[in-house]
């Protein structure tokens, strides 16, 4: 036996134990990232009542603070509201979240909804309870089984190692693909009318070829964020990375009441005349700021801006300013990481992408099982 095909022997083993072990986790987390993809649509599908409103004609939005306002009163007195989302589009309701202190010693954090056009309340949830995960919607349990599969934020990373090795088993599968005769294109398509065998074996490597670089993309920049200090190490090496941003402290002022929200949005909108109005952190305590988000069309994330005002809650100046055109190649890089994880960097086709790509571990599973088997018999006969 020649040294290429002992390689390859063994290329081919490390690939076919890592694809029947591993593989069968990646199924769920593939499955599970697929439905995320459209994971906005699907809880507001899911709490229409609460999450969705009839928007009048003309539809004008109620000012911030009568938003606020309508939220805060059917709040529990010891609520502490921490921010408020503005729709994503015109039939969806602002959402404030807020946070309970609990007899159990662990907080609760609960999300209202409120018509914006009306400044009605429409409903309210908890979005989580100290680490009860089956207290969270819906789609936020989905989300921590897609990346700790239920096991707890500090076992995370047994799933970022488990996707190194799915990583190196792509790898593999890509290094044994190119038919043996140099024709590439055998490689790409299934031949029908052969044996099943044959079938089974030409549908494992097609599906491989034609996803592999979408499935390395999700595997890579999901590895990135689950060992996401050493991601941040990595990215300093391409250029500097600088903290978190200090949004700074308001300054209180004898016999001056507090701004808000309009007013600190005002103030904002003066450093970002455009873009969307994405959200705005509220003040935590008395020398709390306010910090404005204002989503430009550019962005890759849709789910949070990296365009932030601070501004004083007294006096209505700019404290701090974070905008993402200033950032450095390692920094774009880190805000890139997501929205290419879940396809919304590129919109709805980058989503939809993205969720098929969800169904290519099943597919890579099942007819790679289906081969092992029929190899197996073949070798007992």
């Amino acid at each position: 036996m020649g040294r290429n095909e002992r390689g390859r022997k063994i290329f081919l083993a490390a690939h076919r134990y890592i694809g029947l072990f591993a593989g069968a986790v990646f199924v769920l987390i593939g499955l599970s990232g697929g439905l995320l993809a459209f994971r906005e649509d699907i809880d507001e599908w899911l709490n229409a009542p609460l999450m969705r409103v009839e928007p009048p004609t003309p539809a004008v939005m109620r000012p911030l603070d009568e938003i606020l306002a309508a939220a805060t009163a059917a709040m529990p007195a010891e609520s502490r509201p921490e921010r408020i989302t503005l729709p994503r589009h015109a039939k969806a309701a602002a959402i404030i979240a807020y946070m309970v202190e609990t007899d159990d010693l662990d907080s609760s954090f609960r999300q209202i909804f409120v018509d914006p056009y009306r400044a009605e309340v429409t409903g309210d949830r908890l979005l989580a309870h100290g680490d009860d995960v089956f207290a969270q919607p819906l789609v936020q349990i989905v989300m921590a089984f897609h990346w700790t599969l239920l096991l707890g934020v500090n076992n995370a990373y047994l799933i970022g190692c488990l996707g190194i090795a799915l990583f190196v088993s792509i790898m593999l599968g890509l290094s044994l693909w190119p038919p043996r005769n140099g024709d590439w294109r055998m490689g790409l398509t299934i031949k029908w009318g052969a044996s099943r065998e044959r079938i089974v074996y030409d549908a494992h490597r097609s599906v491989g070829a034609y996803f592999a670089i979408l499935l390395l993309a999700t595997l890579a920049t999901g590895i990135a964020m689950i060992f996401k200090p050493a991601t941040h190490s990595l990215a300093t090496l391409i250029s500097p990375v600088r903290p978190e941003p200090d949004f700074g402290r308001s300054t209180p002022i004898d016999g001056r009441a507090p701004i808000g929200l309009d007013a600190a949005v005002a103030s904002a909108d003066k450093i970002f005349p455009k873009g969307r109005l994405h959200w705005v952190l509220l003040p935590s305590g008395d020398d709390g700021v306010y910090v404005v988000g204002k989503q430009s069309e550019r962005e890759p994330n849709r789910a949070k801006t990296f365009r932030n005002v601070s501004v004083d809650r007294y006096s209505g100046s700019v404290l701090q300013i974070q905008d993402r055109d200033d950032f450095t190649t390692g920094e774009r890089l880190l805000e890139w990481l997501f929205p290419l994880h879940c396809g919304e960097a590129f919109g709805v086709p980058g989503r939809a992408l993205v969720a098929l790509t969800g169904l290519t571990p099943l597919a890579l599973y099942v007819t790679g099982l289906l081969r092992w088997r029929q190899k197996r018999r073949a070798r007992r006969k």
